[in-house]
């Protein structure tokens, strides 16, 4: 028999606090660089800025329509850090582009995520993390506009089935592996509560959010990555990413990346994790700037 959302929520807390203080051994220094050679202690410390633009292709989705493309840009920013421990503010900002309304292009939807996080690192290799995430998703006149078009043309106008607007309470472990082929990083979260602005409380349709991200070739600035990310419970969705990244002049200071991506299935899901998503293939474009 299947868990309910908040038992499986609670599972994966478990997994989470098992796999990432006791699963694995505690590094020495001798065994990895010093936390304190990598971070600088203060406030505003440092920032990662993350800007992608996405296309979509194929399969055949009802989606399509009003889900062609997406692009966003991502500010992660250390508020304060001290040793082991940081405060960090994230802010993601998406806008989902609909079919070419007659030659024009077309904003079907905009999107953004805030959170705010307390991070405790183990060291270079571990962390662990407890916040709160906000998403907002809103739709704009344009989408108005392709729903009746292709309306008067008897097509079918599909139901997105999760909320537009999230608020959810979460913990997550993070966990490298430099010494391992492809040094896997894996990053696992629990949504421990969803809760309403109102005094509401629902129960989170996917709980469980994982990553992966596997560096498969470096060297001589370039590399090729694959990165996987998954939700799971009610509607779970799985995309799966290879991106190459390109030689730069200042290293890993501006990387630029292209990459393919493919989610498997024909529906659209709204996260608190990943803001919009629709299933399908596409490539697209990342460039990364860290401080």
């Amino acid at each position: 028999m299947l868990c309910s959302p908040r038992r499986r929520a609670t599972i994966a807390l478990v997994i989470v606090c098992a796999t990432f203080s006791f699963g694995f051994p505690t590094l020495s220094a001798a065994q990895s660089p010093s936390a304190a050679a990598h971070r600088t202690d203060g406030a505003l410390p440092d920032a990662t800025f993350d800007v992608m633009f996405r296309k979509y292709g194929g399969p055949a989705n009802v989606f399509a329509p009003f889900y062609s493309w997406d692009a966003h840009m991502a500010l992660d920013l250390t508020v304060v850090r001290r040793g082991s421990h940081s405060v960090a503010f994230t802010a993601v900002f998406q806008t989902v582009g609909t079919e070419n309304i007659a030659a024009r292009v077309s904003v079907g939807g905009t999107g953004y995520i805030l959170r705010a996080a307390y991070t405790r690192a183990r060291s270079d290799q571990s962390s662990f993390s407890a916040g709160v995430s906000h998403l907002s998703s809103h739709l704009t006149r344009d989408l108005d506009d392709k729903t009746a078009e292709l309306r008067a043309e008897g097509a079918r106008i599909p139901d997105v089935m999760d909320a537009d607007e999230y608020n959810v309470v979460y913990v997550q472990g993070f966990r490298r592996f430099p010494s391992s082929r492809f040094a896997p990083e894996l990053t696992v979260s629990s949504q421990l509560l969803d809760f309403r602005f109102d005094g509401h409380v629902a129960a989170h349709a996917r709980p469980v959010y994982a990553a992966t991200r596997w560096t498969l070739w470096k060297g001589n600035g370039k590399a090729i990555m694959a990165e996987t990310e998954h939700e799971i419970g009610k509607r779970s969705w799985n995309a799966f990413s290879l991106f190459v990244a390109l030689p730069s002049a200042h290293h890993d200071a501006d990387r630029l990346q292209i990459f393919v991506s493919a989610s498997p299935g024909r529906g659209m899901h709204v996260s608190p994790n990943v803001a919009g998503l629709r299933d399908g293939i596409a490539v697209g474009v990342r460039m990364t700037f860290h401080d």
